[in-house]
């Protein structure tokens, strides 16, 4: 799920959800197609060619086709996730049209501008969000839509990113024990809430359409980061010459256990 980078080291994303990838159900792939039905207008997929960047697992880009697209340009800086998309698309698009490649979001200016421009919670890892949203809405076409997910903005940020910062250049046992950490507390804050830990983790697929300790990894591992408010992101966004149809922001919390991404769809007025 990686678009691009500004510094060197990076989190594995690719190499975290292969593992899921290979074993994908079909109540993840009915939840990706609900997730993004959500998000876009009805009908804003039919016959329409999509650009979805930072493709990761290429779950989206399933999503896309069984909405309707008439072909996905899937691409992604990792050549594990590359790979992938390339496995989960032949299995659960086969026939369709689609394409997967290793690009850069800061190398894009040679693709022509789609109608459909994607990107779900990767623009903030890229190591220059701005600069990549503003490359990812080059590639709007006139009367295009631009949708995109990135983190929200919270107190403890700046903690995160150093904590995430740590956690790539860790040895193995020592992420191992982040992560322990980071569970322990994600527990104990449950069962202070009246909530229960193991029907949050097994319902995590039927929900989210992900497998819960792989998030966890993508969350503690995600290096670079960035993120961004909602007053931002409009005020950037109205920069770009581009207007918001719908969006789906929160209210951001302290951010103890990270925060989730905000949903936008801009529309590049034709």
């Amino acid at each position: 799920m990686t678009a691009g980078t500004g510094v060197g080291a990076q989190f594995e994303f690719g190499r975290n959800w292969a593992d899921f990838a290979e074993h994908l159900s079909p109540a993840a792939v009915e939840q990706a197609v609900a997730g993004l039905q959500r998000l876009v207008p009805d009908g804003a997929l039919a016959g329409k060619e999509v650009l979805d960047i930072g493709c990761g697992s290429g779950l989206h880009a399933v999503a896309a086709l069984r909405l309707g697209a008439a072909r996905v340009t899937a691409i992604d800086l990792d050549p594990d996730s590359v790979a992938t998309a390339e496995r989960v698309l032949g299995r659960y698009a086969p026939g369709a049209a689609w394409s997967v490649s290793q690009r850069s979001v800061f190398a894009i200016d040679d693709l022509p501008r789609f109608p459909v421009v994607y990107s779900w919670g990767v623009l903030h890892h890229t190591g220059d969000m701005r600069r990549a949203i503003r490359c990812a809405a080059d590639r709007v076409a006139p009367g295009g839509l631009l949708i995109i997910a990135l983190y929200r903005r919270t107190p403890l940020c700046g903690l995160w990113r150093i904590e995430k910062r740590l956690y790539v250049a860790a040895p193995k046992p020592v992420r191992r024990l982040i992560e322990a950490a980071y569970t322990t507390a994600f527990r104990a804050a449950m069962v202070l809430r009246g909530r229960s830990f193991r029907a949050y983790v097994d319902g995590y697929v039927a929900n989210r359409g992900m497998n819960w300790m792989t998030d966890v990894r993508d969350w503690l591992g995600g290096y670079p980061y960035e993120s961004i408010s909602e007053a931002d992101m409009l005020a950037f966004a109205a920069e770009l010459g581009l207007a918001p149809v719908r969006r789906f922001c929160h209210r951001p919390g302290i951010g103890l256990f990270g925060t989730g991404c905000d949903e936008y769809v801009f529309a590049r007025p034709g």
